[in-house]
């Protein structure tokens, strides 16, 4: 018995039809939103500059526990280590959100957020812990540039919060 390749289609193991799938049919249109491009970027950044942190963090960890040695240098050394572990979830889950809003994830819009929220009070806490230096103010100015972005109507459509 010869089969026409149509109807090979929907022959298989289990006798189900299936559906057809056409080898060159267009996919969905979606419209391009330049901001979701922009916070995309910015969420990378974060990203990429709290990994760069952590780093810093753990040789730093590392320099105090060698520098002050006994129980003060072990203080020091697990609370670098702590501030690292934290700048390492921070940059995974920019990485995260920031493929969620490249797929339109309704939660990528809350995500991106709540990380703002988490990078100025963390960046508040290291300004009260350590000595002041104009370096801290690149911790605000991204929360505070990608706040902004995020509140952007086409961002707010694109990520389904409008």
């Amino acid at each position: 018995m010869s089969l026409h390749p149509s109807e090979l289609e929907s022959t298989d193991m289990n006798a189900l039809p299936s559906a057809a799938v056409r080898p060159g049919a267009p996919a969905p249109a979606v419209s391009r939103v330049p901001m979701i491009g922009l916070l995309r970027a910015l969420l990378l950044a974060e990203g990429i500059g709290t990994l760069v942190l952590t780093i810093v963090l753990s040789m730093g960890a590392a320099a105090q526990r060698d520098l002050l040695g006994g129980d003060p240098g072990r203080v020091a050394e697990e609370s670098l280590r702590f501030a690292a572990a934290g700048a390492f979830l921070f940059s995974i889950f920019a990485a995260i959100a920031s493929r969620g809003a490249r797929r339109r994830r309704t939660w990528a819009w809350t995500l991106a957020a709540i990380l703002q929220v988490i990078l100025a009070v963390g960046t508040g806490v290291a300004v009260m812990i350590a000595a002041w230096h104009p370096v801290f103010l690149i911790g605000f100015a991204f929360a505070a540039v990608v706040m902004l972005v995020l509140s952007t109507g086409s961002v707010r459509r694109a990520l389904g919060q409008a």
